[in-house]
């Protein structure tokens, strides 16, 4: 379905000096939020308060965290579905990721390093505090942005107030049979936002709604992130924001490390009543987005729906 093409994502400037609430900058960026959501479920964005030099340690902590013992990995566990080491597995033979679970909290990082380097690891907790703390910052700044685009800006705070985020370490290696392009198929993500940062190997693609593929491209020489919605942003937006479908395609014979910074929603998640009007319907019942995740770890028939979301908390006709 579709083919690539060269189409490219919205890129949004989150650097702007006076990116503060009320200003001219502010309202601007928040139209363009809100179009480049609406229209490809995702963008681009320059973002220098996290600088190369933090990047590339931060790319450097992580190809030593794959070079862990096996033993010590399989330890990074969580207390909900998808929240520890995933992979690899016979579905997914290339992939493997690792991940702190409530990453702004230094004590889950400080966990995490004496998990993985009982012997110690010198900057680990130091790297990952400041990149954690800094994506949040920016993951926080575009739903104040979108919230306030729909004029409900108040409301952001209940909603954010009951986020947490996740910091994943991805591997994908090299394929052996070189036929094999897809590594990671086609998905939309089951939380609220995510934060994907590619580093010096490109690979990932999002699907436009023409069902076209955009091949996100990465240059070492820019520091980008692609902000993506997610499940949750869907539903509380009354479907006006949908998921962004994407995968990972394989590019050239080099390991390829990325690091995701995803969003969960740890209350109730629905739409607010401003959302719904005669031409906007609503569309989903309030739901609890950690049973919701639940319910799709543990449910092989909720994974083959065209989408799950909706055969979960959508309204029925």
């Amino acid at each position: 379905m579709g083919s690539l093409t060269s189409p490219k994502l919205p890129t949004i400037n989150f650097s702007v000096e006076d990116l503060k609430p009320g200003s001219a900058s502010w309202l601007s960026t928040a139209k363009q939020v809100r179009f480049a959501l609406e229209e490809y479920g995702s963008f681009v964005a320059q973002y220098e308060q996290i600088s190369a030099k933090l990047l590339n340690n931060m790319f450097g902590q992580a190809k030593d965290l794959f070079e862990v013992p096996k033993e010590n990995k399989v330890k990074n566990v969580g207390e909900e579905p998808y929240r520890g080491h995933m992979g690899p597995n016979p579905g997914m033979p290339l992939y493997e990721s690792l991940c702190i679970d409530n990453v702004t909290s230094p004590q889950e990082t400080q966990k995490f390093k004496n998990l993985m380097w009982p012997e110690g690891k010198s900057n680990f907790c130091e790297t990952t505090d400041s990149f954690g703390q800094l994506l949040s910052n920016l993951e926080r700044t575009v739903e104040q942005l979108l919230f306030e685009s729909y004029g409900i800006g108040k409301q952001y705070e209940s909603v954010g107030s009951s986020n947490g985020h996740l910091l994943r370490f991805i591997r994908y290696t090299v394929p052996e049979d070189k036929d094999a392009t897809v590594r990671f198929p086609s998905h939309t993500d089951i939380n609220f936002t995510t934060i994907v940062v590619q580093h010096d190997v490109a690979g990932l693609e999002v699907r436009t709604k023409e069902g076209d593929w955009i091949n996100v491209e990465c240059k070492p020489s820019q520091v980008q992130f692609v902000f993506m919605a997610g499940d949750g942003l869907q539903v509380w937006s009354n479907d006006r924001v949908k998921a962004c479908h994407h995968r990972v395609k394989h590019c050239g014979n080099k390991t390829r490390y990325s690091i995701g910074l995803f969003t969960f929603n740890n209350g109730i998640v629905q739409v607010p009543e401003e959302l719904v009007d005669e031409s906007h319907p609503l569309l989903y019942n309030p739901f609890d987005s950690r049973a919701f995740i639940r319910k799709y770890a543990a449910t092989p028939e909720l994974k083959k729906e065209p989408s799950p979301i909706k055969a979960f908390a959508g309204v029925k006709a």
